[in-house]
């Protein structure tokens, strides 16, 4: 049965309001897949800034439901609609498998923002051999250092498989769950400290022990400013303690007494590898032992640690060189906190045997700890080791656009963004210009023709006096206020089509951008053009979250219905298509004018 964690007060996720669509709180969802657990978290931040976690969840993968498969298709797809609701309105953010993806730091020659693109990847490139076409790329830029007293750019650096990060792109969309964002580790626990939502003390480093391999990162001013993996983790401790135990426990098969009845029972069950496994497992500081099985060898938990301590030992010191690397090479200040975390848990002497090593404070990374105001109820109703193992789950949950680089919309993605927007930008601008202009000209004709007539008038009460007086300058009078009217007519003909486009200009929100605006004319009885504007057709494209594509192009339409320049707008197409390397909703409108 899955492991659930539910933290709001009625043990179920809460929903938003109902009081529309607009009424919706934009959540955020991180979705951790391991090698025997889906984890999963759920947060929102209101308007107001305050990060709320909604939900989260640990649901343990059936043996034999692997990755790749039918069956684990249509098991995260499950659990993900379970976990996430009917509804659309949240981010989804994944996590790309560590061996498909490298992060590393470099230096570059301060450049202009139209060069760092270009400098980066030739800086990369001369660092580590990888194929532009079988890779992305991406990159976040963490500040200015100074190197041997030249100002620099340090910039942090992912490269990733191009297949992987398509595939795992393809499999969420086949599910029906679309990803957001998808990410590195590294840049995932960042987002713990750029979101603000735990502190975190000066030169801090995180050390995260996992399976095969462990990983320590390392921050500056809430910037990730370097990652290095370390080949050692808890199996590394597991063969430890299975050799340490079959080395102490031969002798006893030999001796007599006491240890001659330790002798049949070690036979009658050896510890095997798998053993080991659980048993360091269990060192977490409030995780049971598996099954008896600590007791049914007779080991504490003080035995097992030290028995694992050589293989410790030795994560430590590479720990250590990787510091050094970074403090003696790389001339930065060493650190002054590390803190440590697992996805088993992490037994307290541990994170303090690392920390006495190497001379530095130490804790266990718990961000959803019962004193951080942001943890709801789960800090009072979960364990350490539940909390620590969602840690990389949070960490996605609080990714974001502007903040998280991002292997499916990367740095050259937003620029070329950045760019349509500034160009459309410029464009409203130059036609809210006109607009102003030719509304000018428009109340300002319209106050000639107001003195027109009042001199009209006063001429009439003038020919009532003395008709024949006044009867040729009336004449004149009047055909010159014809004139002008029908100069009037014909500016208003030649220029409505203007004042059209600036309309549509001014109506369009920012996730639209027009590509076309075709305009038909009307003709009067004889044949010849009135150069009068009755309709257009609009073609255009909604881009931004896929998620709000709908609800976006729907209230385009509402706007320009309530215009008073149209009287009708029907959507004629609208579907989803490729769009600068990634979606956007593509659609043909046809309005008409009064």
């Amino acid at each position: 049965m899955p492991d659930t964690i539910d933290v709001s007060p009625s043990g179920k996720v809460k929903k938003g309001g109902t009081q529309g669509f607009f009424a919706k709180k934009p959540m955020s969802v991180g979705v951790d897949i391991g090698l025997y657990e889906l984890r999963l978290v759920k947060v929102r931040q209101p308007s107001s800034g305050q990060w709320e976690l909604l939900d989260c969840r640990k649901v343990f993968i059936e043996s034999g439901i692997s990755r790749g498969t039918p069956e684990f298709a249509d098991f995260l797809r499950s659990e993900l609609g379970s976990f996430c609701g009917s509804g659309r309105d949240f981010s989804l953010w994944g996590l790309i498998r560590s061996d498909k993806v490298d992060v590393e730091t470099i230096r570059i020659p301060k450049v202009g923002k139209k060069q760092l693109e270009n400098a980066v990847y030739w800086t990369a490139k001369k660092n580590a051999v990888f194929d532009e076409k079988e890779t992305i790329l991406e990159f976040e830029v963490q500040g200015e250092v100074i190197e041997e007293g030249v100002a620099k750019l340090s910039v942090v650096v992912c490269t990733a498989s191009k297949r992987e990060v398509e595939e795992t792109e393809n499999f969420f969309n086949d599910i029906g769950f679309p990803l957001t964002g998808l990410t590195a580790a590294p840049f995932a626990l960042q987002n713990l400290f750029k979101a603000d939502w735990m502190p975190l003390p000066d030169r801090t480093a995180t050390l995260y022990i996992g399976d095969d391999s462990s990983r320590i990162d390392v921050f500056s001013g809430g910037n990730l400013v370097m990652t290095r993996g370390i080949r050692a983790g808890t199996n590394s401790m597991a063969e430890a303690l299975l050799e340490e135990h079959v080395t102490s426990s031969a002798p006893s098969e030999k001796r007599g007494g006491a240890g001659a009845e330790a002798g049949p029972k070690q036979a009658h069950s050896p510890m095997n590898i798998e053993d080991a496994k659980d048993m360091v497992c269990s060192l977490g500081f409030d995780s049971p032992p598996p099954y008896g099985k600590a007791d049914r060898f007779g080991l504490s938990k003080e035995e097992i640690f030290e028995m694992v301590n050589p293989a410790l030992e030795r994560l430590v010191r590479q720990v250590e060189r990787t510091l050094e690397h970074y403090t003696v090479i790389l001339g930065n200040e060493g650190i002054n906190f590390i803190y440590v975390f697992s996805d088993a848990g992490v037994y307290r002497p541990v994170v303090e045997y690392i920390g006495n090593q190497l001379k530095v404070e130490s804790d266990v990374l718990d961000p959803m700890a019962r004193g951080n105001p942001f943890s709801g109820h789960i800090g009072a109703h979960t364990s350490v080791s539940q909390r620590a193992s969602l840690t990389p789950a949070l960490s996605l949950a609080l990714s974001g656009l502007p903040r998280t680089p991002n292997l499916i919309f990367t740095y050259g993605d937003k620029e070329k963004l950045k760019s349509i927007r500034r160009v459309n930008g410029v464009i409203v601008s130059a036609f809210a210009v006109v607009m102003l202009i030719l509304v000018g000209l428009f109340f300002w004709m319209g106050n000639v023709i107001d003195r027109k007539e009042a001199t009209l008038a006063k001429l009439d009460q003038q020919f009532e006096r003395s008709t024949q007086a006044v009867e040729k300058a009336a004449s004149t009078m009047i055909s010159e206020i014809k004139g002008t009217r029908l100069v009037l007519q014909r500016f208003k003909e030649r220029y409505f089509g203007v004042a059209i486009i600036g309309e549509i200009s001014r109506l369009t929100p920012q996730d639209i951008y027009i590509l076309t605006v075709k305009a038909t004319m009307g003709e009067d009885a004889g044949g010849e053009t009135k150069k009068a504007v009755m309709g257009a057709t609009i073609s255009g494209v909604v881009t931004g979250d896929p998620d709000s594509f709908e609800s976006v192009l729907a209230r385009y339409v509402f706007d320009l219905k309530n215009s008073r320049m149209f009287k009708k707008v029907v959507i004629d197409k609208n579907a989803i298509e490729p769009f600068h390397g990634g979606k956007a909703l593509k659609f043909n409108l046809t309005v008409d004018f009064f």
